[in-house]
């Protein structure tokens, strides 16, 4: 399978997306917020951006912010690369919390900066 990336965008080559897609992919019916209407390809965008603003805080040299104080910036985020997912921000926002929090269990690379 090809690296995911969101439309328009240049992926990012330090994000080991095959991983974090794979956690994801293994999990995300066992969701509380999933609906079995919708597809794996509809929830994959918000972990992915939940996944990277995480990383993006764990690596920055400033003070990590807690989630609440970038939830408004995942949400434009999510108005713009969200492709093709038919997930309003409503729908996405427990998913995109999901990948942000997780990121640490999907991404190996940060349990050693925790």
């Amino acid at each position: 399978m090809p690296d995911y990336q969101i439309p328009g965008r240049v992926p990012d080559d330090s994000t080991p997306r095959q991983a974090v897609f794979d956690y994801w992919r293994d999990r995300y019916t066992a969701e509380p917020y999933y609906d079995d209407s919708l597809l794996f390809d509809d929830y994959e965008p918000a972990y992915r951006i939940g996944h990277a603003a995480r990383v993006h805080e764990t690596r920055a040299d400033a003070i990590i912010r807690a989630y609440e104080q970038v939830e408004a910036e995942l949400q434009g985020r999510w108005a713009t690369e969200r492709g093709t997912s038919r997930l309003e921000w409503e729908q996405a926002r427990a998913a995109v919390r999901r990948g942000w929090d997780e990121a640490h269990v999907a991404d190996p690379r940060l349990v050693r900066s925790r």
